[in-house]
């Protein structure tokens, strides 16, 4: 069983017993020392961890801002899984800030964000573009119902907008409103909530308002806005095991409905 003649198995048990303490004669039989049993309980703990480890599934961890973790990431997760064949176990991050530290502090795998990195040693693919729309209460349903597009501006203008601190009206909408909210957001995840909170109305991507939309709680405008963002996935240039995942990802971002 051991694959050795017994000569030479009686050799390699008295080197051991010399040199390590492992092996004692009790008598005219070789027994395991108290040491050699804790090396030996030692050495299959490691043995079974190891084994458990290999069993486990890999695992990816991407980083994205919140919402469109919250509309499209989330909601669409078990297609993410189908397409890599469950292989994988994943962990989805919602980062509102240092998206590229999340990468170069090995923080996460991937970043899902809205434009590209500064730091030339994140590469990012472009994936696509999704507009800005605007969102108003669904309460104001009846008001704006028969009004037209000149009239719906009139109607806007005159109602509080919610301001996003990052997104300048005059350039998305081509006018000003007069009353602005004294509530300003820092975040799309904000406006949404105070557009469907019905203190005002607002501009936001497209993706972030699915929800809202199903629910009836927000209206969208048919109303052109100047602004469409693009939708980038990240990685860091010094790995070369992601080629065929970057590409898998891709092709599932690709499928989300704007």
């Amino acid at each position: 069983m051991l694959g050795t003649d017994p000569a030479s198995l009686v050799r390699k048990a008295q080197k051991i017993s010399s040199e390590s303490s492992l092996l004692h004669k009790v008598g005219n039989r070789w027994a395991v020392t108290e040491t050699g049993r804790r090396v030996a309980q030692w050495t299959d703990d490691v043995i079974q961890s190891q084994l458990k480890l290999l069993d486990e599934k890999p695992s990816f961890r991407i980083a994205a801002f919140g919402w469109l973790a919250e509309e499209m990431m989330i909601p669409h997760f078990q297609r993410l899984d189908a397409l890599f064949n469950t292989r994988y176990s994943w962990s989805y991050k919602i980062i509102a800030s240092d998206l590229e530290q999340e990468l170069l502090q090995s923080r996460s795998d991937f970043v899902i964000t809205g434009h590209a990195p500064n730091d030339p040693s994140i590469a990012h693919r472009r994936l696509g573009t999704y507009p800005w729309v605007v969102v108003v209460p669904y309460s104001w349903k009846k008001a704006i119902s028969n009004l037209a597009a000149g009239e719906l501006y009139d109607f806007l203008k005159s109602r509080p907008f919610l301001r996003y601190t990052k997104v300048n009206p005059e350039q998305i909408l081509k006018f000003s409103p007069e009353s602005i909210s004294n509530l300003m957001m820092d975040g799309v995840i904000g406006v949404r909530a105070g557009v469907a909170a019905e203190i005002g109305w607002g501009v936001i991507p497209a993706m972030a308002g699915k929800s809202l939309l199903k629910e009836k709680k927000v209206i969208k405008l048919d109303l052109h806005t100047h602004i469409k963002d693009e939708i980038s996935i990240w990685w860091l240039r010094s790995r070369k095991d992601t080629t065929a995942s970057i590409k898998t990802i891709s092709l599932w971002i690709s499928e989300f409905e704007v």
